[in-house]
């Protein structure tokens, strides 16, 4: 890959610049406003420890993201760097759907790998870039730059000196092209919301043990006024849709029998539903309060 489409692993073209770089030649980060002008520093660099924001400023300060970093790395154990790597890239494909993405040695002691997303305006863009970041990753993320929004990454094709000055030969390599697909984080997003929720809850209930519904199948009647609602038709709210999918997971109810109420929803995916269904029962969410339920339920009027 040359450099102008590794630029584009960044971000699309029009939001590239202006953007903070810095070389082995360069006193801190020198903002950059064009690809030439990149070409420049890395040359007077004699192509030494180059590297450039993830995010620009611009980008940070109108709360967008537009690419996830994930730094894996293991001080001398390259070995264990690799298994890493491998065992992300599958966790990203089989839980993430994420096919598209691209990766690099980073010339010393581990791995980049950076996933190019559909521009996204996220109103607490650390908090969401952080989750993003532990969940692709497994948790193998360096926490160093964890939330990081215009963090540095090294330049492909250039030399990393701490290599250098134990005598490896330092080349930052490509390792797995990018195929042009920015990927949609709306499944993490939808993730990030339930895990704020949960959080909330959390303090809420300080301890106090679920209550459950009084047996198998029993649904309260707010629930059940949601669930004719769904099957008209009607388009809910996420907030609508958890409270469906708390109330019928502690009612007892099927995957099965889940998926069938949800699959009478207009933007009905079944595979995002499982995903949703999975993640509800490893948490162990609480149904919602009958005062919660009937303000949904006023909103959907």
């Amino acid at each position: 890959m040359d450099l102008e489409g590794f630029l584009e692993v960044l971000a699309p073209r029009h939001e590239l610049w202006p953007r903070k770089a810095m070389t082995s030649k360069t006193r801190g980060q020198v903002p950059v406003n064009s690809l030439n002008e990149l070409k420049a520093l890395i040359e007077e660099a004699k192509r030494l420890d180059c590297y450039i924001q993830t995010h620009s400023d611009g980008l940070r300060s109108r709360n967008i993201l537009t690419v996830v970093f994930i730094d894996l790395d293991f001080p001398g154990n390259l070995k264990r760097a690799k298994k890493v790597y491998e065992r992300v890239v599958n966790h990203m494909s089989e839980t993430y759907f994420v096919e598209d993405f691209y990766a690099q040695f980073s010339g010393f002691k581990g791995f980049h790998i950076l996933i190019p997303i559909k521009p996204v305006v996220a109103p607490e863009p650390k908090s969401f870039l952080r989750f993003m970041q532990l969940r692709l990753s497994k948790g193998y993320c360096d926490p160093q730059l964890l939330g990081d929004v215009v963090r540095l990454v090294r330049l492909p094709e250039t030399y990393n000196s701490k290599a250098l000055k134990v005598g490896v030969d330092g080349f930052v390599e490509p390792i797995h092209e990018w195929r042009g697909e920015r990927y949609d984080v709306s499944l993490l997003w939808e993730e990030f919301k339930m895990s704020k929720i949960s959080e909330k809850l959390d303090k809420k209930k300080k301890g106090k043990k679920p209550k459950r519904a009084d047996g198998p199948k029993d649904v309260r009647p707010e629930v059940q006024a949601l669930i004719d609602k769904i099957r008209e038709g009607m388009h809910l709210s996420h907030e609508a849709r958890l409270a469906i999918l708390f109330e019928l997971i502690n009612a007892g109810w099927s995957d099965e029998e889940i998926l069938e109420v949800f699959s009478h929803a207009p933007d009905y995916n079944p595979r995002k539903v499982q995903y949703f269904i999975r993640h509800a029962r490893m948490k162990a969410y609480n149904r919602f309060s009958r005062r919660r339920l009937q303000a949904i339920l006023e909103r959907c009027v």
